[in-house]
């Protein structure tokens, strides 16, 4: 079963760094920057398959607006394998998303070896205010 999803995976991943080779882009961008919230797609590794991230980088004071959380909260990184789809969502604690912001998030994601499905806070809680 699983090499059947990797193959069909695999599949995306060509077609999707295939678009990107045509474009000339490491990363699509979906929404205009700067920008409190942010769609993009781009290419990273889960568990060590190639895949095709579904992403939306916030602020931690958009994603604040529409959902419950700490007085102060931290930043943090969802993973979900959803419909076929990794989708990722990542708050930072900024106070807009543009292009250096955008560009160091993919890095981070690409660098971390040990991501997984689910939900992870990380850093110290502090205000961007």
């Amino acid at each position: 079963m699983n090499e059947i999803v990797t193959g069909k995976n695999m599949v995306e991943v060509n077609r999707f760094r295939h678009k990107l080779e045509m474009r000339e882009e490491s990363f699509i961008l979906e929404s205009e920057i700067p920008a409190e919230k942010v769609y993009l797609q781009f290419e990273g590794v889960l568990e060590g398959v190639a895949v095709v991230w579904h992403a939306c980088v916030q602020t931690v004071k958009e994603y604040s607006k529409n959902s419950l959380v700490d007085e102060d909260p931290k930043q943090f990184i969802n993973i979900e394998k959803k419909d076929g789809l990794y989708k990722l969502e990542v708050a930072l604690n900024i106070k807009q998303i543009d292009q250096p912001a955008l560009e160091r998030t993919i890095i981070m994601i690409r660098k971390y070896k040990r991501l997984s499905v689910g939900y992870h806070e990380y850093g110290p809680r502090s205000k961007t205010e």
